[in-house]
C-alpha cells in the first residue's frame, strides 16, 4: 500500500516544553506539509520564551487552542501525571495526537482511554521512538532469519531526579518502558513469566517516594526467549544504555553501531533522530502508529511492579 501524504498543511502545537518537548519543536519544521502553530506549557515564562523564539503562538487557556479547528495535530511531551487529562480533551476534539509514552499513569483507566479512542477514530501514534533508532533498526535487520535466544538490556543513568522519576511513572514506567518495547520487537514476542528484583538494590530516597533507583528483571518470553534487564539511576559513566542480542552463533552488541563519541551520552543526543523518523512515519500514515504496543507494554509494566 502507498503511504499516505498529507496535501494540506497540517498545523500542530506541543503540549509541554521540557526536554522531549524540545526535541519535537527542532525536529517538527522538518516534516513537510507541518507547520507548528502553537505551543503550551503550564510554565507561563516558558511558553511565551518558546512561542517567541520559534515565532508561533500560545495562550494562557489551553481550551482555547483546543478549539480553534485549523490545530489538527497534538504532540504530548507533558509529564506522565498529565497525559490522562490532556488525552481526554483531545479525543473530545477528535484531533490526531502524537503521545509520549507510556499512555497514562492509571492502568485501571487505560482501557475505557483505549475504548474512546477507537470509539472516536482518533488517528493516535504512541511515541516508541526507539524502534526507529538506526543502531536498533541494523539490529533488527541482523536477526531477520535467525533465532535469539537471550538479550541483555541496561539502561543506568546519571544525575537521577526522584521526583521527575515519580512525576513520570517511577523506574519501570519512565525508564522500563522502551526497553520492555524493544525485548518484544527483538523477540517478536511477549512475555508470560516476570521476576523482578527492586526493593533490596533501591536507595531509601527513592524508597521513601514509593519508586526504585536500580532493578534486575528477568523475563520468559511465549517464544522461550529470556531476557534480562539491569535498570539503575546511578551511573558513573554517564548515561549508559546497551543492548546485547545472543544466538546460535552470533552475538550482537549495540555498542558497535553507536559513535564511540555519544555511547553514554544521555538519550536525546544518542537517539535524537529517532524522534523526527516516528513522528514523520506517523503524519504520513492514513492509521495509528504503535498504539497496540504502548498498550502491551504498558500492562508489562504493571506486571513487573506486581512481581
Amino acid at each position: 500500500k502507498k503511504k499516505w501524504v498529507p496535501c494540506k498543511m497540517i498545523k500542530s502545537c506541543i503540549i509541554g516544553l521540557s526536554k522531549i518537548g524540545q526535541i519535537h519543536k527542532k525536529k517538527k519544521k522538518k516534516i513537510k506539509n507541518t507547520s507548528l502553530n502553537f505551543v503550551y506549557d503550564k510554565n507561563l515564562t516558558l511558553r511565551k520564551k518558546t512561542a517567541k523564539k520559534f515565532k508561533c503562538k500560545t495562550s494562557n487557556s489551553f481550551e482555547e487552542i483546543l478549539r480553534n479547528k485549523e490545530i489538527k495535530l497534538f504532540i504530548i511531551a507533558s509529564p506522565t501525571i498529565t497525559h490522562e487529562y490532556y488525552l481526554n480533551k483531545l479525543i473530545q476534539y477528535k484531533k490526531m495526537i502524537y503521545c509520549e509514552k507510556p499512555i497514562s499513569l492509571n492502568s485501571s483507566k487505560l482501557n475505557s482511554l483505549v475504548k474512546k479512542i477507537k470509539t472516536n477514530k482518533i488517528k493516535i501514534c504512541i511515541g516508541l521512538n526507539r524502534r526507529f533508532s538506526d543502531a536498533y533498526i541494523k539490529m533488527k535487520k541482523l536477526i531477520k532469519n535467525k533465532k535469539v535466544k537471550i538479550i541483555q538490556i541496561i539502561s543506568r543513568s546519571s544525575n537521577a531526579n526522584v521526583h521527575q522519576s515519580v512525576r513520570n511513572g517511577g523506574l519501570f514506567m519512565d525508564k522500563g518502558f522502551h526497553f520492555f518495547d524493544l525485548a518484544c520487537w527483538f523477540a517478536n514476542s511477549y512475555p508470560n513469566k516476570i521476576i523482578t528484583i527492586a526493593n533490596p538494590l533501591s536507595t531509601k530516597e527513592f524508597l521513601k517516594n514509593n519508586d526504585y533507583s536500580d532493578a534486575v528483571i528477568n523475563m520468559k518470553f511465549k517464544n522461550k526467549v529470556i531476557v534480562e534487564y539491569t535498570f539503575s539511576r546511578n551511573s558513573r559513566l554517564g548515561h549508559e544504555e546497551r543492548i546485547k542480542l545472543f544466538g546460535n552463533g552470533f552475538k550482537i552488541d549495540s555498542n558497535k553501531f553507536f559513535k564511540k563519541s555519544i555511547i553514554y551520552k544521555n538519550f536525546d543526543i544518542k537517539h535524537k533522530e529517532s524522534y523526527f523518523k516516528c513522528l514523520k512515519k506517523f503524519v504520513h500514515l492514513n492509521k495509528n502508529l504503535l498504539l497496540n504496543e504502548g498498550i502491551q507494554t504498558q500492562k508489562i509494566c504493571d506486571k513487573v511492579l506486581e512481581s
